[in-house]
């Protein structure tokens, strides 16, 4: 008769597919069957939660879970997942997010799971917030870490910089990483996003892509704003594709067509397996306020593209300015505009950049080794119950 599986409940708020999501997917779908038994519990019945059926792994709806605060659904989120827990008995909870990481981690104490993980994909108190709503996500992050048994940062920045007093030996760094995988040729890729007119249209443009979440974090406006004024004075204009969904989403799209820019900005919406087609594009730009590892930053680099990003939290982990891409700062319009000039007049500097990039994500940024990581965590005290 062969060993125990080790039984791991993974706890993420929602059931969209940002880069929490895709972590516990990635995590979820990687762990080895004759080892582990995987089970997924988030809010609502999203792109995840189908994506994890697909894999055949269990799903349980966290009615309660959102976002926002509201006092009355967090005891009700409370019950639903100490319920769950209760009836699953799992020997890991490992939690993702943060709001799910309070009640998460409370919820396990309670029902005394063996061993408890809570994975911070960027602190929330580095969020550009009041400096209430900031102390406030401090204390919370505080708890979380203090009922965990192990708290994974996804970015050494996370980790050295969080100041949760007297608990930092509990804090461990686990890049996110990325699988291998191939992409489309470009003519492909383009046909498959692009109508024929589009195409047309910008042939001759430099094609500049972002991916993620539609959120105030991802800084899009100040996007949107660089790509207008880099192309009032360029002669080869920037078309500028924006792969995702969120919250912002119709704000954006209002400030594209008051700010006459319509003709150089496409909305495609969330796209399953976008880093499929990513060669359609020259540049991937990311300009957040906040980030811990980011996914669409990792892809890209493997898949050759040039890329710009802000100089802040884990991207600096990945990007070494000037030597495998150009970092800039969020909230200085001329230094994203210069990037793009830089694209233009340093073709020699650009493909050195992009071959460092795509070898250094290749050797230091590879799933198996961040699965393995991750493992090892899981067993370290479950294989001694």
């Amino acid at each position: 008769m062969g060993a125990k599986k080790i039984k791991v409940l993974f706890v993420i708020t929602k059931s969209n597919f940002g880069g929490a999501q895709r972590y516990v997917y990635e995590l979820a779908t990687s762990l080895p069957a004759a080892d582990y038994e995987v089970v997924v519990a988030c809010g609502g019945k999203g792109i995840l939660t189908e994506k994890l059926h697909e894999h055949g792994i269990r799903v349980y709806e966290v009615k309660n879970f959102e976002r926002d605060i509201h006092i009355v659904k967090e005891l009700y989120a409370f019950r639903e997942l100490y319920v769950i827990i209760r009836a699953e008995h799992p020997d890991i909870v490992h939690i993702n997010s943060s709001k799910a990481g309070v009640i998460g981690t409370i919820v396990a104490r309670i029902a005394h799971v063996p061993r408890i993980l809570f994975t911070a994909h960027g602190w929330p108190f580095f969020e550009k917030r009041n400096i209430l709503w900031k102390s406030m996500a401090w204390i919370l992050s505080w708890v979380t870490t203090a009922l965990a048994h192990q708290v994974i940062t996804v970015s050494s920045y996370d980790r050295t910089r969080a100041r949760l007093w007297g608990l930092s030996r509990k804090l461990i760094t686990i890049h996110t990483a990325v699988p291998q995988f191939s992409c489309l040729p470009q003519k492909d890729a383009r046909d498959t996003l692009f109508p024929e007119h589009i195409q047309k249209a910008h042939l001759h443009d430099i094609w500049v892509v972002s991916t993620g979440e539609h959120t105030q974090n991802k800084n899009l406006f100040f996007l949107l704003n660089a790509v207008g004024a880099y192309n009032t004075q360029a002669t080869r204009k920037l078309f500028l594709t924006l792969i995702g969904d969120g919250e912002d989403r119709q704000a954006l799209e209002r400030y594209v067509a008051e700010h006459h820019l319509r003709d150089f900005v496409h909305f495609t919406g969330f796209i399953d397996n976008a880093r499929a087609y990513l060669h359609a594009f020259d540049i991937l730009v990311l300009p957040s306020h906040k980030e811990g590892m980011p996914y669409g930053l990792l892809e890209a680099g493997h898949a050759g593209l040039f890329v710009i990003a802000s100089n802040v939290g884990g991207i600096p982990e990945i990007i070494t300015d000037h030597k495998n891409g150009l970092l800039i700062h969020p909230h200085t319009p001329p230094s994203l505009t210069s990037a793009f000039a830089f694209y233009e007049t340093h073709p020699n500097e650009v493909d050195s950049y992009k071959n460092a990039l795509r070898a250094h994500i290749r050797t230091h940024f590879n799933q198996k080794d961040m699965v393995a990581a991750t493992s090892a965590l899981y067993e370290r005290d479950t294989l001694n119950q």
